[in-house]
């Protein structure tokens, strides 16, 4: 395989990507490029310039393994993070990190404890037994996820509860919750599993278990990596069966984030209190924004509808004076020159329904309509525009 050229970040990712590659095989622990970078090394694609694409897959059972592992032998200029030691941390998942190296964002203070380029462990959950337990989990899961990862953005009453019920239990302290919340999620049951998920911030992936039964090697910039033995299931199941036909993702620097391959996290971090004064500042500019965009688009929403009343008003008027000629090709039954006739009225109500409302700015046309529909054996629809009326 031909290798591509590779900035300082994409080298330091790949670098993280062979120490995994080296504890896991040296401790018989198996885990699983993700399927973009299964996909970049099956597909032959350059290795993806996002600092944040260094991502493998593990069975809970098996990350605790490398975890303990890490902690008996840590790596030197390396840190694991998790709930466990961060009780600010984002998530279930751990985080290999560089500490010679710098990935933060600019309005994320204080997520991580050493915000540099690193490798994300993402664990394989199941569903399990007893019901009460997986449940009482899940949102446990849930609710930190969205405080400290989504900032406490919720999209239902569900993901809302969790919420509450996380800051309730916060009542006894973040970092006991959070060491809690780890532990009974890293010790959750494997027997007899039949389906695997993998639990970002805004979805979820689900894997058949029978795809992680076993794995192979493959190359990606000159280096061999774990991947599973059905591939093709596997990239199908994350891309669809067209996977093959998927463009390479194009990454766009974000203006909020810094990466450096050359600067150690701790010595961007010493100026913390600059840095934090910074995101608070950041959050408010952000809340003022909001608010102010909420009413422009307001404005904005009602300014259209007001020209939209005005095109509603142009076009009864047009078809007002076409009145006695739609009578007649009714009377006649010209139901292909009605057609014609009616298409510009057609769409016209089309964009009303749109709005919950009916185009009968003209009763008599409006009957006319409905007649028209009525000859047409446009039922349903008469039916859709009558319950607007």
């Amino acid at each position: 395989m031909r290798q591509s050229v590779l900035n300082r970040e994409q080298q330091k990712i790949l670098e993280l990507l062979k120490e995994i590659d080296i504890i896991c095989k040296k401790n018989k622990i198996p885990y699983f490029l993700s399927p973009y970078l299964t996909f970049c090394a099956v597909m032959k694609r350059p290795f993806p310039q996002n600092p944040n694409a260094g991502v493998v897959y593990m069975k809970t059972g098996d990350m605790e393994r490398f975890k303990n592992i890490f902690e008996e032998e840590p790596e030197l200029r390396r840190t694991l993070e998790s709930m466990e030691n961060n009780s600010r941390f984002p998530g279930f998942f751990l985080r290999y990190t560089d500490k010679d190296t710098l990935l933060y964002r600019m309005d994320e203070y204080g997520k991580y404890r050493y915000p540099g380029i690193s490798v994300t462990i993402l664990p394989l959950q199941c569903e399990y037994g007893p019901k009460l337990k997986y449940h009482w989990n899940r949102m446990r899961e849930e609710g930190w996820k969205r405080i400290y990862g989504k900032k406490g953005t919720w999209r239902n009453r569900r993901e809302l509860a969790c919420i509450w019920m996380v800051r309730f239990l916060l009542l006894c302290g973040r970092g006991w919750l959070g060491k809690s919340i780890f532990r009974d999620l890293l010790h959750q049951p494997q027997e007899n599993v039949r389906t695997y998920v993998i639990r970002y911030f805004e979805m979820n992936l689900y894997f058949s278990a029978s795809v992680f039964e076993r794995t192979q090697e493959i190359e990606l910039e000159g280096e061999r990596f774990s991947i599973p033995e059905d591939v093709e299931k596997y990239l199908v199941t994350a891309y669809g069966k067209k996977y093959r036909n998927k463009s390479s993702e194009k990454y766009v620097p974000d203006s909020m984030s810094v990466c450096s391959a050359l600067i150690p996290c701790e010595e961007f971090m010493q100026q913390s209190k600059e840095l934090k004064k910074f995101a608070a500042d950041r959050k408010r500019v952000v809340r003022r924004r909001k608010f102010g965009l909420n009413y422009r688009k307001y404005f904005e929403q009602c300014w259209d509808y007001v020209k939209f009343c005005g095109a509603k008003c142009e076009c009864s008027a047009a078809y007002r004076k076409k009145q006695s000629y739609i009578q007649n090709l009714l009377k006649n039954e010209d139901y292909v020159q009605l057609e014609k006739t009616f298409a510009e009225y057609t769409r016209m109500m089309n964009r009303c329904l749109k709005y919950e409302e009916a185009f009968d700015t003209d009763p008599e046309i409006f009957e006319l309509y409905l007649q028209y529909l009525e000859k047409t054996g446009r039922i349903s629809y008469m039916e859709k525009v009558k319950k607007y009326v």
